[in-house]
């Protein structure tokens, strides 16, 4: 009984080491390839996850506004001018998953430049005053009020 409990630990530890990074989207960025994980709201590089200052370097025009920041209720509330345009970046920092979570209003999408594939769904063009949602067809959201 030993014996089999050290091959599966064993095999546990690598495959858990040898865990690959499946992109959404990936793209080129100081001579570095990116690639960021839609479920995850998660950006990689060589399979490890970038951290919240390594991202801001990477979007230094983008406000980036963690998960952790978000009020019990899913809300995160920020200032805004009527007329003004915020770029905000939503960035995931917690082990929650965002499968099938779409960014409503669609006009608040924003596509990024120079993509191989696919797209960053956590890119944000927040207008005026309208609220933004990251939003599931279940019914479950997290809301980014302007006022």
């Amino acid at each position: 009984m030993r014996k089999y409990f050290l091959i599966f630990t064993a095999l546990l530890l690598l495959f858990s080491f040898n865990q690959k990074v499946y992109a959404d989207c990936t793209f080129e960025k100081d001579g570095r390839t990116i690639a960021f994980v839609e479920d995850e709201l998660k950006f990689y590089e060589n399979s490890k996850e970038l951290s919240v200052d390594e991202v801001k370097n990477l979007f230094p025009d983008w406000e980036v506004i963690t998960i952790k920041y978000f009020d019990k209720n899913k809300k995160y509330i920020l200032k805004n001018r009527f007329f003004k345009k915020r770029q905000i970046l939503l960035l995931n920092d917690t082990p929650r998953t965002f499968h099938l979570f779409e960014i409503y209003p669609e006009t608040a999408r924003v596509k990024y430049g120079n993509l191989k594939e696919g797209e960053i769904k956590s890119l944000i063009l927040l207008r005026g005053k309208k609220n933004v949602r990251l939003k599931h067809a279940g019914g479950d959201e997290f809301e980014i009020v302007a006022r």
